[in-house]
Parts: structure tokens; C-alpha cells; sequence
């Protein structure tokens, strides 16, 4: 747990929050255009009407498709909230089962046409081809990098800097907050890049490998979205399986579709096709070097139901967390996964990161662009400042941090 008393959780019964705005104005979005974008059979096509209809003031109910894998852990996660309006309960469950409600509604775990199908797969695909000159861009830069001839820690530690500070930025790509037609703040160059990261402990991360390079080192990187996103990722995960001294990566990816852009196992396979068929050469030599680290082990892909869960990673099952436990670092990537260290609480912005996060099982790294209503470990005069020049800081995509924790 936190060292912390635990505050209230975000709530979208707050009127003008961006929790409120979610849940009566993003939500009913996504399921339109979820309806929009596929040719669904009438009976699916029905039941995204209904939960549209629910959306705001119908009661929670349980999931009706009992026979899906985590019917069971789904039935203990509604039961608090059974009844109760989508503002009245926290935000971020409220979030987690409105995805889970598009699963059930499209029968994605019931026998028929559309088992196992992705139903936001066309807004992955399309926000993926329109970002092609970005993936191109990190595919170059890292090919440029592992291409440079120097060796050694002068070498690989303003490298893992560089990597880390792009990867936060490959956070700006998500489909639950901006459509894949819809343009996104963007940081062009690299020091704007540095200069809107309200926490950058880029350094310590490096610091923190190169102590450890004379031993096996193990990084699980807990995903976030697919798309120019997940090329970020890949781009850091390849440099650490080259030059940065790490024996094996743990990719842990989402178990179904999940927040319209999150990453399934299927998506990071979907990547690296893509990326085999790029004019561009150094994309094509990024995805057949992440095949290599595949078939050689040192690559590995994971799932668990825990990711797709309500539940804060204070509350992560044993299994999750002997997992973690054995890892050098985490990498903890994007504002949802942030959320969830933080609980998704009302915490103060001045909390220490520290205060908050300690409990976390492992060394970790935390990769995030703010999109929610939720900071930790700023100072007093940052939040005055952000709130006179940029009142919507929290939420808008244009700030970002770093932080780490050995």
C-alpha cells in the first residue's frame, strides 16, 4: 500500500471534471463510432445501442457473457458498485467496464461471428498508417545510434536517455482520447520534447542499468498503445537487447482490446508485419531484429487478465507481483498504467512520487503523458505556474514525466 492515507478516488460525479466529460461525452464517442466502424450482426449492433443508452445514469449490472475467462473476477469487481450510476462510481472502473461492457455487447468471448474480433482494430490500423513518417523517424534514429561505433557507458547512457525521453512521447498516441483522423499535440523536437517533461529522471534510469551490467539483467515493460506508441517501445526494447546489456525483456501486453488502442499480444505480431513491408530500410531492420530476439527467447510476450482489471497495482494478485518482483526494472508506460500505480486517487500534485508508489515490488520506470487529472511529485511552484499558463495541463497531452524509483 501506500505510505500514505488514501484519498478519494477521481469520480465523474464531479461536474466540469475530465472524469465527467469522460463518461458523458468520450465514452458515448467511442461506442458510436465502435457502431460506425463495423459491420456488426443486428443482435451485437442492438447491444451497443443499449449500453449507449446506459451512458450516464443506468445502473451497473453484471456481465451477462458468463462463460468468458474473467466472468468470475468480473462478478467480485461489479458487486461494490451493483446499482449505482456510472457517476457515482469510481472513474476508472467505470472506465474499465465500459470496455469490458463492448466485449460482452459485440460477443467477443461467445461462439459466432464476431469471437475473438477486435472491434477497434480499424482506428489501430489507420492510426498506424498515418504515422508511418514517425516510426520511420525513431527506426532511423535508433539505427543511427546502434550504427555509431561507440561502445562502452559514454556510449549507452545518453543513448538510453534519448530513447527513454522519445518513448514518453510515443504516449501521445492514443485512440481513447484522439480519433485516428484527429491531429494530437505533438513536440517536434527533441529538446521540446525535454523541456515539457515536468519530471525527468532519465538519468537515474540510465544510471540504474549501467550499475547492473555485470550481471543478467531482466526489464519487463508493461504496455500501454499500439501503433507509433508501441514503435517507441519496440525501439527502446531492441537497444536494451543490444547494447544495453539486458539479457531478456518481458513485453506485458493486454489480454483482449482494451481503451480502443491498448496492445494485445496479436498487436505487437500485427507491429512487427507491418514492419517487415516499409520501404523504409531501418524499419524493416528493427522489426527482423525483434523477430530475432523472438525466436532466440530473449524477447518474450505476456499476458494477464490483471491488466485489463479495475483493480489499483497495489492490489495486483500474487502471481503478478512474484513476477515483477523478479525483474531489475519495470517500465510502467502511459497514463492509464500511471493511474493504476496511483490508484487513480485524488492525491495532492506535491505527493512525492516515492510516498505513493514504494510499494511497487520492483525497480521502476514510469513513462507517461498527462491525460487525466492525477500528478504526482511536482512542486508547488510548477502547479501555480501550469495552472496560470496552462489551465488544462493535466489532461491536454502536452506534458509529460519521468520518474523513477530504484
Amino acid at each position: 500500500m501506500p505510505a500514505l492515507p488514501l484519498p478519494e478516488p477521481l469520480s465523474g460525479a464531479e461536474f466540469g471534471s475530465f472524469a465527467h466529460l469522460t463518461i458523458t461525452e468520450r465514452m458515448p464517442r467511442i461506442a458510436r463510432e465502435t457502431l460506425a466502424e463495423n459491420e456488426f450482426t443486428p443482435e451485437a449492433a442492438r447491444n451497443l445501442e443499449q449500453l449507449l443508452e446506459e451512458l450516464p445514469s443506468a445502473p451497473i449490472r453484471y456481465l451477462r457473457d458468463a462463460d468468458a475467462p474473467d466472468a468470475r473476477d468480473w462478478r467480485g469487481y461489479v458487486s461494490p458498485h451493483l446499482g449505482k450510476g456510472w457517476l457515482e462510481v469510481p472513474w476508472f472502473f467505470a472506465e474499465t467496464y465500459f470496455y469490458r461492457r463492448i466485449l460482452e455487447a459485440t460477443g467477443y468471448y461467445l461462439p459466432g461471428p464476431h469471437q475473438g474480433f477486435d472491434p477497434f482494430l480499424d482506428q489501430k490500423v489507420r492510426a498506424l498508417e498515418a504515422a508511418e513518417p514517425s516510426v520511420n523517424h525513431i527506426a532511423a534514429q535508433l539505427e543511427n545510434t546502434l550504427d555509431s561505433g561507440e561502445a562502452g557507458e559514454e556510449a549507452i547512457r545518453p543513448a538510453l536517455i534519448e530513447l527513454a525521453v522519445l518513448d514518453v512521447w510515443g504516449n501521445q498516441a492514443d485512440l481513447s482520447m484522439w480519433s485516428a483522423d484527429e491531429d494530437h499535440p505533438n513536440h517536434q523536437d527533441y529538446q521540446a520534447k525535454r523541456t515539457h517533461l515536468l519530471v525527468d529522471d532519465s538519468e537515474s534510469f540510465a544510471d540504474h542499468l549501467l550499475r547492473l551490467s555485470r550481471k543478467p539483467i531482466r526489464v519487463d515493460f508493461i504496455l500501454d498503445n499500439y501503433g507509433p506508441e508501441l514503435a517507441h517501445d519496440l525501439a527502446l526494447t531492441d537497444y536494451l537487447l543490444r547494447e544495453g546489456h539486458v539479457e531478456r525483456v518481458l513485453l506485458h501486453a493486454k489480454p483482449h482490446p482494451y481503451l480502443v488502442s491498448d496492445a494485445t499480444i496479436a498487436d505487437v505480431y500485427r507491429m512487427l508485419e507491418w514492419l517487415a513491408t516499409r520501404t523504409e530500410g531501418s524499419a524493416r531492420a528493427l522489426g527482423s531484429r525483434l523477430r530475432g530476439h523472438l525466436e532466440s527467447a530473449r524477447l518474450q510476450l505476456m499476458e494477464d487478465f490483471f491488466w485489463t482489471s479495475p483493480l489499483s497495482f497495489w492490489e495486483m494478485p500474487d502471481r503478478v507481483r512474484a513476477l515483477l518482483a523478479a525483474s531489475d526494472l519495470v517500465i510502467s508506460k502511459g497514463d492509464v498504467n500511471y493511474r493504476r500505480l496511483a490508484g487513480d486517487l485524488k492525491w495532492p500534485s506535491t505527493t512525492p512520487f516515492a510516498d505513493v508508489a514504494g510499494y511497487f515490488p520492483a525497480p521502476l520506470l514510469a513513462l507517461r503523458v498527462l491525460k487525466a487529472e492525477l500528478a504526482l511529485g511536482l512542486s508547488a511552484d510548477q502547479v501555480s505556474r501550469l495552472d496560470r499558463e496552462d489551465p488544462e495541463w493535466r489532461v491536454n497531452g502536452r506534458w509529460g514525466v519521468i520518474q523513477f524509483l530504484a
